[in-house]
Formats: C-alpha cells, sequence, structure tokens
C-alpha cells in the first residue's frame, strides 16, 4: 500500500500519471496489471478472488447495483470540491504558508493548472459561498434518497450486503468530515446501515489502519 498525499499534489506526479493518466486516487496495480476507477478495480477484485462473490448473479440485481455506483459517482463531483473547500484547505493552511504548499506542489508537478489549484485550495477558493451551500443542499438531498432505498430492508441491494454498500458506504462515511451531518433523527435507516457495516471486520480493519 502506498499512500499518495492530496495535499501536495503527488496524484498528479508524473509517476502517477505513468500509473492512471486521469491523476485520481485510487489505483491498484495487482502483478503488471494496472486499473484506476474505484468501481472497476472493486468489479475485477470480485471476478479475480471469486471466493465469496459480492456481485449477484441476478442481472436485475446486477443493474440495481450498476445503478447505484452511478449516483454514487454523480455525488462524488459535489463531494469533491466540498472536500477541498473545508478539509483539504483548512488542514493546508494551518501547516504550510502559501510559499511552502506551492512549493510542496512543485515537488509533485510544474503543470501552472495544478498550481493554480493548489493556492485556490489554500486560499479557501475552491467554492464560493452560494456554490457551498448548492452542493451540502445536493448532498443532504442524496442522503434523503438513501434513506428512502433503505427503509424497511437491511442492504441496497438483494438479502445481503454486496457490492453496492463497498461502492457506496466509504462515501457515505465521510461525508461528516466535509459537514454534511448524518443526523440519526433524519436518517434512521442510513444510520442503522452504517452501524451494521461498521462491525464487519473487514471493515473495521480498514478503518483502524486509516486511524492509525
Amino acid at each position: 500500500t502506498q499512500t499518495i498525499d492530496l495535499s501536495r499534489l503527488e496524484q498528479r506526479s508524473p509517476e502517477y500519471l505513468s500509473l492512471n493518466p486521469n491523476g485520481f486516487v485510487p489505483t491498484l496495480a495487482h502483478g503488471e496489471r494496472v486499473l484506476f476507477e474505484s468501481n472497476v478495480i472493486t468489479e475485477y477484485l470480485d471476478d479475480v478472488f471469486h471466493a465469496t462473490p459480492l456481485l449477484p448473479d441476478d442481472p436485475w440485481e446486477r443493474a440495481q447495483v450498476k445503478l447505484w455506483q452511478s449516483r454514487e459517482l454523480e455525488m462524488a463531483k459535489d463531494y469533491r470540491p466540498l472536500m477541498y473547500q473545508r478539509l483539504l484547505g483548512p488542514v493546508v493552511r494551518l501547516t504550510r504558508t502559501l510559499d511552502e504548499a506551492l512549493d510542496a506542489a512543485r515537488s509533485s508537478t510544474s503543470d501552472a493548472a495544478d498550481l493554480a489549484w493548489e493556492e485556490r485550495v489554500w486560499r479557501l477558493d475552491v467554492l464560493t459561498p452560494d456554490e457551498e451551500r448548492g452542493v451540502e443542499e445536493r448532498l443532504t438531498d442524496w442522503l434523503t434518497r438513501l434513506e428512502a432505498a433503505l427503509a424497511g430492508r437491511s442492504w441496497l441491494v438483494g438479502e445481503r450486503f454486496g457490492q453496492a454498500e463497498v461502492s457506496l458506504y466509504p462515501r457515505v462515511f465521510m461525508l461528516p468530515l466535509v459537514g454534511v451531518c448524518i443526523d440519526p433523527g433524519r436518517f434512521p435507516h442510513v444510520t442503522s446501515w452504517m452501524a451494521r457495516l461498521a462491525t464487519r471486520p473487514s471493515f473495521a480493519k480498514t478503518l483502524s489502519q486509516a486511524v492509525a
């Protein structure tokens, strides 16, 4: 495992771009095979290490998983700028001056657009106040739809834990980090769903490693 420091734009370094030309995380190297985009990676892993498959065999259920993945990708378009505005930007400002932040970024990239982005992040200028409110409202609306989908059921697709949970849980888990509250009174089904997932050994292990 290699950690890519987004605050230093390590995802924009030539070495990383040679693996993942999109310049996003994550990237998986499995031997000589290199994959990127989370849903592509997890589907590949499901096919290669299929002792406990997470993707359903039923065509309709498989289509439902794909729809949830599509919804998560749309939600991610709102999550990312809010993450830079409310999480990474303040962290960078607390630890580095603007010149130090740009110097750190230059150790990864010399691209003018990348450096201009780093300056916007440092200045907390990724979103205007109106844009920030709009993004938060859309993310809350997305939670409302997830809440409705989980009413009367334990899992998003079918009758067991599966790929839909793997695709959605990480993003939902990170929403409070950017100030989008998952109020148990307003989102009881989402809260229960997250609690069930948090007790799974694989999820708990991943979270403990992240905290460490």
